[in-house]
């Protein structure tokens, strides 16, 4: 009865400190993802301000796709050739009030941007809301989607 006792508690403690190794892991696995997001997000944000076409080939998942304020929705391949082209030409662009949820290999980012920029020679400076999807793919985050809903000016 006693060994049976000894035995089942042993059990029970070696239970616990694998649950509790495993849950600090995770957490530990999910910090390291949401800092690793959050670096993608402020390389995004330097790379749309600076026109940065090349470093925005490697942030943007080839499947990327952006519902823009507008309600137009490009594809990865026709966002850079707006840029490249100059129809689509960024002064600057920051992001703040980010918030972001990590769910596995996927995170989606909530944030507001303010950007100063031109469209085909028309003014589109404004600040939006914005919500990314991004997905973790061969070792490293990329994004995958964004949708933005401009802020109305009061």
């Amino acid at each position: 009865m006693k060994r049976s006792l000894v035995a089942a508690a042993m059990l029970v403690a070696a239970a616990s400190f694998v649950f509790s190794n495993t849950t600090r892991s995770s957490a530990t696995q999910k910090d390291k993802d949401e800092q690793a997001v959050r670096q993608l997000l402020n390389e995004l944000s330097a790379a749309v301000g600076k026109n940065d076409t090349a470093a925005l080939d490697r942030i943007y998942a080839d499947n990327y796709t952006i519902v823009t304020d507008t309600g137009a929705v490009m594809t990865k391949a026709e966002r850079l050739a707006a840029m490249k082209s100059g129809d689509l030409k960024y002064e600057s662009v920051t992001f703040d009030d980010v918030n972001i949820r990590i769910y596995g290999n996927t995170a989606v980012a909530t944030l507001r941007t303010t950007g100063k920029g031109q469209y085909k020679g028309q003014d589109i400076s404004s600040q939006a809301r914005a919500t990314l999807a991004l997905v973790k793919m061969k070792g490293r985050w990329q994004e995958v989607a964004a949708h933005t809903t401009r802020i109305a000016q009061q």
